[in-house]
């Protein structure tokens, strides 16, 4: 008698759900990889005076309510970033936001009047752009 074939159930939704699942924890992984890097183009003189807008740098999920973080300058203030958050994945998209709700954090990064910005959250996307590669292949993406 001939060996029976083995029939095999395609789950196409369940591997591209695990696929975007890893997709959003690479690009977590990858989020707080490009807020470091951003928080080293603020040094002092080059954007620091406190450190306040250095340590309000984070990485969020879209709809995040970044007027919540507008906070006075001060020595003291709280470190918002250095948390994992994990890119949202919605319509088959998978999206994370980085940077800083403080309502100084734009000009500074922009520039205004004679002054150009320092572009500190592109620069610091651009340093970690190169790691993308490995981080995506650390979570078999």
């Amino acid at each position: 008698m001939p060996a029976r074939a083995r029939i095999t159930r395609w789950e196409a939704d369940k591997v591209v759900n695990q696929t975007l699942a890893n997709v959003g924890k690479a690009l977590g992984r990858f989020g707080l990889v490009a807020e470091t890097y951003a928080k080293f183009e603020l040094t002092k003189g080059h954007g620091v005076l406190t450190g306040t807008l250095r340590r309000s740098i984070h990485t969020a999920q879209p709809g995040y309510e970044w007027s919540q973080d507008d906070i006075a300058a001060a020595p003291e203030t709280p470190e918002r970033g250095n948390q994992a958050n994990d890119g949202e994945v919605a319509a088959g998209k998978v999206s994370l936001q980085l940077g800083s709700g403080l309502k100084y954090a734009l000009p500074v990064h922009q520039g205004h009047g004679s002054f150009k910005g320092y572009h500190y959250l592109a620069n610091g996307l651009a340093k970690a752009k190169p790691q993308l590669a490995g981080i995506l292949e650390e979570f078999k993406v």
